[in-house]
C-alpha cells in the first residue's frame, strides 16, 4: 500500500520530536482509514477492526496532547484508496506493521524528551499502537487474527 509505505518512511525518517510527533499522527489516521473501511468486509473481524479504529483514535488524540505537536497535526493522508478485492489479511498485515513501528518509534522518543507532556503523550500513544498491533497480528501457525 503506497500510502502506508510513505507514512513508515516518514516516520523512520524524522529527526525531531516535532517531525516524530506528525508523522504518528498520520500514521493513526492510516489505520483508522484502514479499519472503518475494511470493517464490515468479513463479519468475524468486525469487532476487532472496530477495536483498532478505537485505538487508533486514543493514539492519534494522545500525539494532540503532545506540546511538540506542530500546529495543524500532520501532513495529512490524503485519499488512501484500498482496492475493494484486497485481502483482507494483508491489510490486518499492514496495519500490525505499520502499529509495530509506531510503537517503537513513539516509546523511543518518550525515552529522549525532556519535557514531561510529551513524554506522556509519546507513552500513551505507544500504547495504543500496541494495542492495534494484538488486534491485528496473526499467531505464527494460523492465518486468523487474533
Amino acid at each position: 500500500m503506497h500510502e502506508r509505505s510513505g507514512v513508515e518512511v516518514r516516520l523512520r525518517q524524522a529527526a525531531t520530536l516535532p517531525d516524530m510527533l506528525a508523522a504518528s499522527f498520520d500514521a493513526f489516521e492510516v489505520i483508522r482509514f484502514l479499519a472503518r473501511g475494511n470493517e464490515d468486509r468479513v463479519p468475524g473481524l468486525f469487532a476487532a477492526f472496530m477495536t483498532a479504529a478505537d485505538a487508533a483514535v486514543d493514539g492519534r488524540e494522545a500525539v494532540t496532547a503532545a506540546p511538540s505537536l506542530p500546529s495543524g497535526g500532520g501532513g495529512g493522508t490524503g485519499g488512501l484508496p484500498v482496492a475493494p478485492d484486497a485481502d483482507v489479511g494483508e491489510i490486518a498485515d499492514d496495519m500490525a506493521a505499520l502499529a509495530v513501528l509506531l510503537g517503537e518509534r513513539l516509546g523511543y522518543a518518550a525515552t529522549l524528551s525532556t519535557i514531561p507532556d510529551d513524554q506522556a503523550a509519546c507513552e500513551d500513544a505507544a500504547q495504543a499502537a500496541w494495542r492495534i498491533c494484538q488486534l491485528m497480528a496473526r499467531g505464527h501457525d494460523d492465518t486468523r487474527l487474533r
